[in-house]
C-alpha cells in the first residue's frame, strides 16, 4: 500500500517521534524516510534529539522552509498510514491547501538560485552535455578516412559550439537547484527540464529554425539564438520566449531564462490543473445527467410496464365477459332450437346439443375456471 503526504505534514511526522520508531509504524525502513526528507529539503532532528527530550532538555525544531518553485510537495511513501499517525498531521492526507501564489514562489527560487554566470567553454559539462559531445568524439573518429557525410559531428560549428554553452549554462544553473535536464535526437532540437513535480520542454536554436522542422544550422557565430517553449497554449502575461538582443545575448539572461522556464512550468501546471478540474466537474455533470436520464428512462419503463399489465388485464376482463356472453347465447340458442323441435330429439340432435353446450362451457370463463372468478370480501 502507498499513501502520499504533503511536505508540512511529513515534517510534521518526522518531529514526531524517533525516524526508527515512525519508520516501524508506517512499514518502511527509516533510511527511505530520511531519502524522502533529503530529496524535499526537510529538515530532520539532530543527533541526539530524542534523548536530550527524555532528559528533559530543551530542543529546538528546526523550521521547514516555504516551498519554491522547485519543492516537491507531494510524496508518496509506501506503507501504511495508521489512524495514530493520521492525527498527527494537519489536513487531508496528500492535500495541499491553498497553494502560495505563482509571484512568491518565483521570489524564494530566484534568491536560491542564484546569478547563473555565463559558461565561457563547455567544461565542466553537464552530464546530458557531455553525452553529446562523447558522441560527436565518436563521429569525428569514424569520419576520419570516410567519405561519408553522415559521419560529420553535429556540434563543430561555431553556432552549434555556442548553442551548447548557453545550454551547458542552463543546464548546470537547474541542476544547482535539485532539477535535471534531458535532451532528444543526434542535434539535440528537443529539449526540457524537470524540477520538483513539474517538467517543461523547449526548444534553443535560430530564429528561422521552425517547430517540427529541420533547418540547416548557420556556420557564423554571430547567428542569433532564440529560446521557445514547446508548448501551444499559456496563460496570460507569462512569459515563452527569449532572444538574443543588442547589447544582451542570451548567455548574459540565464538567470532569467531558467527562472522563466521553472515559472512557465509551474504556470502551465496550474493551467492544465484548473483545466482538469474543469473536465472533472464537467464530467461529474454528464455522470449525473446520464444517471438521471438512465433513472427517468427505468422509471418511464415500469410504468409502461404496469399499464400495459393493467391493460392486458382489463383486456382479458373484456374478453372474459364477450366470452360469457357467447356462451350464454349459444345456450339460449340450443333450448330456442329445441323449443321449436315438435318431435323428440333423436340421438343426431341429441349429439349436436352436447357439443353446442360443451362449446358453450369452454367458452364460459366461470365455468372453465378462466380465470377464477373474483370473490368478494
Amino acid at each position: 500500500m502507498t499513501f502520499t503526504l504533503t511536505r508540512q505534514q511529513l515534517d510534521d511526522l518526522v518531529w514526531s517521534e524517533a525516524m526508527r520508531n515512525l519508520a516501524a509504524r508506517i512499514g518502511i525502513s527509516d533510511v527511505a524516510i530520511a531519502k524522502h526528507c533529503r530529496k524535499c529539503n526537510i529538515p530532520v532532528p539532530p543527533r541526539g534529539h530524542w534523548n536530550k527530550l527524555q532528559a528533559g532538555k530543551k530542543t529546538v525544531q528546526t523550521p521547514l522552509e516555504p516551498p519554491d518553485l522547485g519543492s516537491i510537495n507531494l510524496i508518496t511513501l509506501s506503507g501504511t498510514l495508521t489512524p495514530e499517525l493520521r492525527a498527527r498531521i494537519k489536513g487531508e492526507p496528500g492535500d495541499p491547501g491553498e497553494e502560495d501564489d505563482v509571484e512568491a514562489l518565483v521570489d524564494r527560487f530566484r534568491k536560491r538560485l542564484g546569478k547563473v554566470a555565463a559558461p565561457r567553454s563547455l567544461t565542466p559539462a553537464h552530464p546530458a552535455i557531455a553525452t553529446l559531445l562523447r558522441k560527436d568524439e565518436e563521429l569525428r573518429r569514424k569520419q576520419e578516412g570516410s567519405p561519408f557525410p553522415w559521419y560529420a559531428p553535429k556540434f563543430d560549428s561555431p553556432f552549434e559550439r555556442r548553442r551548447l554553452r548557453v545550454l551547458n549554462g542552463i543546464f548546470l544553473g537547474i541542476a544547482k537547484t535539485g532539477g535535471s535536464a534531458w535532451t532528444r535526437g543526434e542535434t539535440a532540437r528537443e529539449l526540457g527540464l524537470h524540477i520538483g513535480n513539474r517538467g517543461i520542454s523547449f526548444e534553443l536554436d535560430h530564429p528561422a529554425a521552425k517547430r517540427g522542422r529541420t533547418v540547416a544550422s548557420p556556420g557564423d557565430k554571430n547567428a542569433k539564438l532564440i529560446l521557445r517553449l514547446a508548448h501551444d497554449r499559456f496563460p496570460p502575461g507569462m512569459t515563452w520566449q527569449w532572444e538574443d538582443k543588442d547589447g544582451c545575448p542570451l548567455e548574459n539572461q540565464l538567470t532569467d531564462i531558467i527562472v522563466g522556464l521553472v515559472s512557465a512550468a509551474e504556470r502551465l501546471h496550474r493551467q492544465w490543473q484548473e483545466e482538469h478540474r474543469v473536465w472533472q466537474r464537467r464530467e461529474q455533470e454528464r455522470k449525473e445527467r446520464e444517471e438521471q436520464e438512465r433513472r427517468e428512462l427505468e422509471a418511464r419503463r415500469e410504468r409502461e410496464r404496469l399499464a400495459a399489465i393493467e391493460k392486458a388485464k382489463v383486456d382479458a376482463l373484456l374478453q372474459d365477459a364477450a366470452d360469457w356472453r357467447k356462451a350464454a347465447e349459444i345456450r339460449a340458442y340450443v333450448e330456442a332450437v329445441l323449443a321449436q323441435t315438435s318431435t323428440s330429439p333423436d340421438e343426431t340432435f341429441e349429439n349436436w346439443r352436447k357439443w353446442a353446450l360443451s362449446e358453450a362451457d369452454k367458452l364460459d370463463p366461470i365455468v372453465s375456471r378462466r380465470p377464477n372468478p373474483p370473490t368478494h370480501q
